[in-house]
Protein backbone atom coordinates (compact mmCIF):
# COMPACT_ATOMS: atom_id res chain seq x y z
CA UNK A 1 0.00 0.00 0.00
CA UNK A 2 2.97 2.38 0.59
CA UNK A 3 4.94 1.92 -2.34
CA UNK A 4 1.70 2.21 -4.11
CA UNK A 5 0.75 5.64 -2.01
CA UNK A 6 4.69 6.91 -2.99
CA UNK A 7 4.39 5.97 -6.38
CA UNK A 8 1.46 7.99 -6.53
CA UNK A 9 2.70 11.08 -4.69
CA UNK A 10 5.81 10.82 -7.32
CA UNK A 11 3.75 10.34 -10.31
CA UNK A 12 0.86 12.72 -10.14
CA UNK A 13 2.94 15.54 -9.82
CA UNK A 14 5.56 14.54 -12.64
CA UNK A 15 2.60 13.86 -15.15
CA UNK A 16 1.02 17.38 -14.34
CA UNK A 17 4.60 19.18 -14.50
CA UNK A 18 5.40 17.26 -17.82
CA UNK A 19 2.03 18.65 -19.00
CA UNK A 20 2.83 22.11 -18.16
CA UNK A 21 5.99 21.74 -19.48
CA UNK A 22 4.06 21.95 -22.60
CA UNK A 23 2.73 25.44 -22.07
CA UNK A 24 4.90 27.27 -24.36
CA UNK A 25 6.21 29.78 -21.35
CA UNK A 26 9.28 32.00 -22.40
CA UNK A 27 12.38 30.30 -20.88
CA UNK A 28 14.43 33.22 -22.03
CA UNK A 29 14.51 34.40 -18.68
CA UNK A 30 16.70 31.49 -17.65
CA UNK A 31 19.33 32.13 -20.22
CA UNK A 32 19.62 35.51 -18.62
CA UNK A 33 20.50 34.44 -15.65
CA UNK A 34 23.60 32.18 -17.28
CA UNK A 35 25.62 35.43 -17.60
CA UNK A 36 29.33 35.23 -16.28
CA UNK A 37 29.47 36.42 -13.09
CA UNK A 38 32.68 38.95 -11.43
CA UNK A 39 35.53 37.13 -9.55
CA UNK A 40 34.25 38.12 -6.35
CA UNK A 41 38.67 38.75 -5.29
CA UNK A 42 38.59 41.84 -8.48
CA UNK A 43 35.12 43.28 -7.31
CA UNK A 44 34.53 46.53 -6.57
CA UNK A 45 34.76 47.51 -3.08
CA UNK A 46 31.07 49.30 -3.42
CA UNK A 47 29.19 46.23 -3.48
CA UNK A 48 28.16 44.63 0.03
CA UNK A 49 29.49 41.91 1.12
CA UNK A 50 25.81 40.28 1.92
CA UNK A 51 25.55 40.60 -2.29
CA UNK A 52 28.23 38.09 -2.96
CA UNK A 53 27.67 35.11 -0.35
CA UNK A 54 25.40 33.04 -2.54
CA UNK A 55 22.28 32.74 -4.49
CA UNK A 56 18.48 34.35 -3.64
CA UNK A 57 16.09 32.63 -2.51
CA UNK A 58 13.99 33.28 -5.54
CA UNK A 59 17.08 31.27 -7.26
CA UNK A 60 17.49 28.55 -4.78
CA UNK A 61 13.42 27.75 -5.10
CA UNK A 62 13.18 28.23 -9.08
CA UNK A 63 16.39 25.48 -8.83
CA UNK A 64 15.20 23.14 -6.43
CA UNK A 65 11.38 23.00 -8.26
CA UNK A 66 13.47 22.47 -11.12
CA UNK A 67 15.43 19.13 -9.51
CA UNK A 68 12.67 17.74 -8.02
CA UNK A 69 10.69 18.21 -11.47
CA UNK A 70 13.57 16.68 -13.43
CA UNK A 71 13.90 13.56 -11.09
CA UNK A 72 10.22 12.93 -11.30
CA UNK A 73 10.26 12.99 -15.28
CA UNK A 74 13.05 10.25 -15.13
CA UNK A 75 10.54 8.01 -13.11
CA UNK A 76 8.35 9.26 -15.37
CA UNK A 77 9.82 8.32 -18.29
CA UNK A 78 11.00 5.05 -16.72
CA UNK A 79 7.11 4.08 -16.01
CA UNK A 80 5.79 5.02 -19.73
CA UNK A 81 8.83 2.58 -20.82
CA UNK A 82 6.99 0.12 -19.24
CA UNK A 83 9.16 -0.78 -16.14
CA UNK A 84 7.48 -1.26 -13.26
CA UNK A 85 8.60 0.87 -10.37
CA UNK A 86 11.14 -0.45 -8.21
CA UNK A 87 13.19 0.22 -4.63
CA UNK A 88 16.19 0.95 -6.29
CA UNK A 89 14.34 3.58 -8.47
CA UNK A 90 13.00 5.29 -5.54
CA UNK A 91 16.11 4.90 -3.58
CA UNK A 92 17.65 6.70 -6.80
CA UNK A 93 15.22 9.58 -6.84
CA UNK A 94 15.73 10.23 -3.18
CA UNK A 95 19.42 10.20 -3.75
CA UNK A 96 19.50 12.72 -6.42
CA UNK A 97 16.91 14.85 -4.20
CA UNK A 98 19.82 14.66 -1.46
CA UNK A 99 22.67 15.81 -3.00
CA UNK A 100 21.39 17.89 -5.87
CA UNK A 101 19.46 20.02 -2.83
CA UNK A 102 22.71 19.81 -0.31
CA UNK A 103 24.57 21.62 -3.03
CA UNK A 104 21.54 23.78 -4.12
CA UNK A 105 21.50 25.03 -0.59
CA UNK A 106 25.46 25.07 0.11
CA UNK A 107 25.29 28.20 -2.49
CA UNK A 108 22.76 29.71 -0.52
CA UNK A 109 22.83 32.31 1.66
CA UNK A 110 23.66 30.50 5.52
CA UNK A 111 21.22 32.82 7.03
CA UNK A 112 17.91 32.16 4.64
CA UNK A 113 15.31 30.57 5.82
CA UNK A 114 15.24 29.10 2.39
CA UNK A 115 18.55 27.42 2.52
CA UNK A 116 17.71 26.13 6.09
CA UNK A 117 14.75 24.19 4.48
CA UNK A 118 16.53 23.19 1.86
CA UNK A 119 19.18 21.49 3.54
CA UNK A 120 17.06 19.98 6.43
CA UNK A 121 14.80 18.47 3.12
CA UNK A 122 18.17 17.11 1.63
CA UNK A 123 18.84 15.31 4.74
CA UNK A 124 15.65 13.74 5.32
CA UNK A 125 15.75 12.97 1.51
CA UNK A 126 19.51 10.87 2.33
CA UNK A 127 17.67 9.24 5.10
CA UNK A 128 14.96 7.77 2.66
CA UNK A 129 17.26 7.22 0.27
CA UNK A 130 19.55 4.96 2.54
CA UNK A 131 17.14 3.01 3.80
CA UNK A 132 16.12 -0.34 3.21
CA UNK A 133 12.40 -0.15 2.38
CA UNK A 134 10.38 2.87 1.20
CA UNK A 135 8.75 3.37 4.25
CA UNK A 136 11.42 5.80 5.41
CA UNK A 137 9.90 8.19 2.89
CA UNK A 138 6.52 7.96 4.96
CA UNK A 139 7.04 9.78 7.84
CA UNK A 140 6.33 13.36 9.87
CA UNK A 141 9.50 14.60 10.29
CA UNK A 142 10.31 14.17 5.77
CA UNK A 143 6.95 15.72 5.36
CA UNK A 144 7.55 18.13 8.13
CA UNK A 145 11.02 19.20 6.42
CA UNK A 146 8.81 19.53 2.43
CA UNK A 147 5.92 21.86 3.95
CA UNK A 148 8.97 23.75 5.69
CA UNK A 149 10.69 24.14 2.33
CA UNK A 150 7.40 24.78 -0.07
CA UNK A 151 6.38 27.25 2.86
CA UNK A 152 9.95 29.59 2.53
CA UNK A 153 9.68 28.99 -0.88
CA UNK A 154 6.35 30.08 -1.18
CA UNK A 155 7.35 33.43 1.31
CA UNK A 156 10.41 33.73 -1.86
CA UNK A 157 7.70 33.75 -4.61
CA UNK A 158 8.12 30.83 -5.95
CA UNK A 159 5.80 27.75 -6.07
CA UNK A 160 7.70 24.51 -5.84
CA UNK A 161 6.18 20.93 -5.93
CA UNK A 162 8.45 18.89 -3.78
Amino acid sequence: MLKTNLFRALLIPAAVLALTACGGKDDSTSTTSASPTTDPTTASSSVPPAAATGKSDKELCETANKISMDLRQSLLDAVSAGQEPTTEMFQEIFTGLATEFATLAASGNADSEVTAALTAYSAEAGKAASAADLEAADNPTFEKATDAAIEACQKAGVEVDL
